[in-house]
């Protein structure tokens, strides 16, 4: 009799088509799979240090890189999934696509790699995904739509074109200006669930469109899916109030908020340098002309909704920068 035929070939891994169109293999599910919380970060071209933090030996630490960080400390360090031309973009997969780097079930904290652990975020960490599938912090100055743009323009991190193409894309899939919710993003905690992955894809996908920053992305994509999600309002930072005066609670920029780490600049204790500035460094001379063809494409009249200052976010990032410049 014939020989039986050989074996057929092994499939092909599969890959997924990013938006951006770079090919990318797909992980293994199975990161994870002996841990049921994660805390994870990315770091890439040399943007931050891991700093020194306290470490729960119940949770799994990963770090998403580009090779261009000092490993140190429990972290597993694994390779960023896609290749992008801007850095920040690249940091950016495994934060907004846990989906595709940890199996469903999974309990992911997101911190940005310059913040320092404590003790007390842990243990918050951990109450927030024991009770919510989806956490995030609110911006403790609750900004505007107009607001969210004008502190990424006017500190020069991205262009006037950056801006409008944003806003006219948005306003294109009908897009509700009036109901921005101010995400601050240095951390966020999300169980993987089927639920997310819609999110995730949708907020990749726009996190690519004008600027590099990823509020305005975000809120597009918790608009579009009515994903439910619970907010933190004091988690940044303490706001001063009654209650906080009675109990002798310190608030203000240079305390931590209810999460228990100190956010914003005041905190970035591992941070190296500033990212690219994509615009020019005399953005914030141009405050005025740029609300007045924004609210043409959102109805929003800055009079009322243009009310923060941020120039001494400006005097930080472009003027005075606090750190050396990419």
């Amino acid at each position: 009799p014939p020989p039986p035929p050989p074996p057929p070939p092994p499939p092909p891994p599969f890959f997924f088509q990013a938006e951006d169109g770079i090919r990318s293999r797909s992980p293994s599910r199975g990161l994870g799979d002996v841990y049921k919380r994660q805390v994870y970060t990315c770091i890439t071209n040399g943007y931050d240090e891991i700093p020194d933090h306290y470490y729960d030996p119940d949770v799994q630490y990963v770090c998403f890189t580009d090779g261009t960080v000092e490993k140190k400390g429990p972290w597993e360090f694994r390779d960023i999934l896609i290749e992008h031309d801007c850095p920040r973009r690249r940091s950016a997969h495994p934060k907004i696509n846990p989906h595709l780097y940890f199996p469903i079930g999974s309990k992911t904290t997101w911190l940005d790699g310059c913040y320092v652990m404590t003790k007390e975020y842990v243990e918050r960490s951990k109450q927030n995904l024991d009770n919510y599938d989806f956490t995030i912090m609110r911006h403790p100055n609750k900004f505007s739509y107009l607001d969210e743009v004008l502190e990424g323009f006017m500190a020069s991190m991205n262009t006037w074109d950056d801006q409008i193409l944003i806003t006219q894309t948005i306003k294109d899939v009908g897009y509700n200006f009036y109901d921005y919710i101010s995400p601050v993003l240095g951390s966020m905690w999300r169980v993987v669930t089927e639920d997310l992955v819609k999110f995730d894809e949708l907020w990749w996908k726009y996190s690519l469109i004008g600027p590099n920053r990823d509020q305005i992305s975000f809120d597009t994509a918790r608009q579009l899916t009515s994903m439910e999600m619970n907010i933190l309002e004091d988690g940044w930072i303490r706001k001063e109030t009654n209650y906080a005066k009675e109990l002798g609670i310190k608030t203000g920029w240079q305390n931590p908020g209810t999460m228990g780490i100190l956010f914003g600049y005041e905190g970035k204790k591992g941070r190296k340098k500033l990212h690219p500035q994509a615009g020019h460094d005399k953005q914030y001379l141009e405050r005025d002309k740029l609300l007045a063809e924004l609210k043409k494409i959102t109805g929003l009249h800055p009079y009322f909704y243009a009310k923060y200052d941020h120039m001494p976010f400006v005097n930080r990032n472009v003027i005075e920068p606090y750190l050396p410049k990419s």
